[in-house]
């Protein structure tokens, strides 16, 4: 009787009118539509691929999807948007930059061979991703034990050297940016580009982006995930910020490794913005999708005037451009009183993109759970970041969301910036921010923008969304975080006195409360959410898969 189930439900379905179930077919992913597409003509009529979105990256297999889609006469109009991944994979865990000590320690376990021509790192760190991935064990003492049944450690490694290789052809010979060149032409609709460092995720079979490369990994497959950009070993991972006008010394980058190696780090970043500086496009939106890893583009290369400084400012002058989002690695800058910051390079690329509408800067700083910069004393006023310095505000008439990660910041100049935003102003993410004034908190903050900004008398349709993400306060937990956005907007817009601050009555309190619209989220898996509760601290965190 079951196998009458499936023809039965197909049934039901074509019973169904075809607006109900174009509606239903619009909430599916391409994979489930593709599947529906083969069930009968019917279904394949009302169930069109949606192609809005294609993948770039050092992966020819990526590549060849890219150009089949850019050469296809009716998809190609439909794309809006490129993804560059700028994970690339690794041939040993060694990466010019570690540090000498470090270098030599992992290329001496690195010629340990496990079987197979597959060296020792490889075994080490398919056995560990498989495991983190899986949710097994792992104690430190012993490997963990994987499962039988998986694709095995000789056909894992055969795969992988396949990947470096084909990997190493296409940056060879800049494959990727030459179909980004022909994307440019080919796609009429296209506006949007945006760069993760890595679309391959916090883990093994949980990607980011289910680019074409990705999808067609084996099940089971454990690898090294890429992490080419400093910063991203782990959230509280807090990197090094090198010159980006260095002299190539040893001493400055590391071990076996020049400027040119250095900058290389952030290859997509480079290449992007010269591909696009030297060739006609109509993109209005650069979206860097950090995906709460504490990285982003060397922030030096706005503490002097450089090539990728001029090729932004070139970026930015498209007619039209509307959306910047901009993630720099900024290290312990703070403690120098953040000079890439200062020069006015960043400020004048920025006054170029006149008619901008979006605009979010992410820096790195460490920030304790309290909302206090970790490297920084409290009033220690010149750590600061003026905003009015990098953001100029009189040139932006349309823009309608504004954002900034983590910075650390003057109450009172925060709150008069943001009484000086346009009256366009729709949304506004205040992330992770750092307050110097020991007296200043994210319960004062919020009680000054309702008391002091004009927000509450404008007409409600017009009134800034506002969002808040914090560290969870009780406990740091990787990939978690508080997103506060409801409860900040009842407390600044209701009518009601007995509204409640949601982050208490405590004047000169950083940690939220519990209660409704205070929420704890997961980097992890951007489906996750659940009320914030203290006692969440103490528990799992329930993963949501999605295929």
């Amino acid at each position: 009787m079951a196998s009458h189930q499936p023809q039965e439900n197909q049934r039901l379905l074509m019973r169904l009118p075809e607006e109900l179930l174009a509606a239903v077919i619009s909430h599916l992913t391409n994979r489930d539509i593709k599947s529906l597409r083969a069930v009968n003509s019917t279904f394949n009529r009302l169930a069109p691929l949606r192609f809005d979105r294609v993948f770039l990256s050092a992966n020819s297999r990526n590549i060849d999807v890219f150009r089949a889609v850019a050469d296809h006469d009716k998809l190609r109009h439909g794309i809006t948007e490129i993804v560059w991944d700028d994970g690339r994979l690794k041939n040993c865990r060694y990466s010019s930059g570690d540090g000498l000590a470090a270098a030599l320690e992992l290329r001496k376990n690195d010629a340990i061979v496990a079987g197979y021509d597959c060296p020792y790192w490889y075994k080490k760190a398919r056995r560990l991703s498989l495991a983190y991935a899986m949710g097994l064990e792992i104690d430190g003492e012993s490997p963990p034990v994987l499962p039988d049944g998986i694709i095995s450690l000789l056909d894992s490694w055969k795969y992988y050297k396949t990947l470096i290789q084909d990997q190493q052809a296409v940056l060879d010979s800049n494959a990727d940016v030459e179909a980004l060149k022909h994307g440019l032409v080919r796609f009429p609709s296209l506006k949007r580009i945006t760069l993760v460092p890595s679309a391959h995720g916090p883990f093994v079979g949980r990607p980011l982006y289910q680019t074409p490369m990705l999808r067609d990994f084996p099940p089971n497959f454990g690898y090294l995930l890429p992490r080419n950009w400093p910063g991203m070993e782990s959230p509280e991972s807090l990197a090094e910020v090198y010159s980006w006008h260095g002299n190539d010394h040893m001493d400055e980058y590391g071990f076996d490794c020049s400027n040119e190696v250095y900058r290389n780090k952030w290859r997509g970043f480079r290449l992007l913005l010269r591909t696009l500086a030297e060739n006609p496009h109509h993109i209005t939106e650069f979206v860097m999708d950090m995906h709460h890893h504490r990285t982003g583009i060397n922030c030096t290369i706005f503490s002097r005037p450089s090539q990728e400084a001029h090729d932004l400012v070139k970026l930015l002058s498209t007619p039209g451009f509307r959306r910047l989002d901009l993630a720099l690695l900024t290290g312990a800058m703070e403690r120098d009183k953040w000079p890439c910051l200062y020069t006015g390079i960043l400020r004048r690329a920025l006054t170029w993109a006149q008619q901008l509408e979006h605009i979010s800067l992410s820096c790195t700083m460490d920030i304790y759970p309290n909302g206090r910069a970790a490297r920084l004393g409290l009033d220690h006023q010149e750590g600061a970041v003026p905003l009015r310095t990098i953001f100029p505000l009189t040139l932006w008439p349309k823009l309608q969301h504004f954002a900034i990660n983590r910075l650390p910041v003057r109450k009172a100049d925060l709150v008069s910036f943001l009484a000086a935003l346009p009256n366009s102003l729709r949304s506004v993410t205040l992330s992770h921010l750092a307050f110097i004034e020991e007296a200043s908190s994210w319960q004062n903050l919020l009680r000054d923008m309702r008391d002091m900004l004009d927000w509450k008398t404008r007409i409600v349709g017009e009134r800034p969304r506002v969002r808040i993400i914090v560290n969870n306060p009780d406990v740091i937990r990787e990939w978690k975080f508080i997103c506060i956005d409801k409860a900040a907007d009842e407390f600044l817009y209701s009518s009601s006195e007995f509204s409640a601050n949601p982050f208490g009555e405590t004047d000169g309190s950083n940690d939220p409360i519990e209660g409704p619209g205070v929420m704890e989220r997961s980097c992890i898996d951007r489906l996750f959410e659940r009320p914030y509760r203290i006692e969440n601290c103490e528990c799992g965190l329930r993963v949501v898969h999605r295929h």
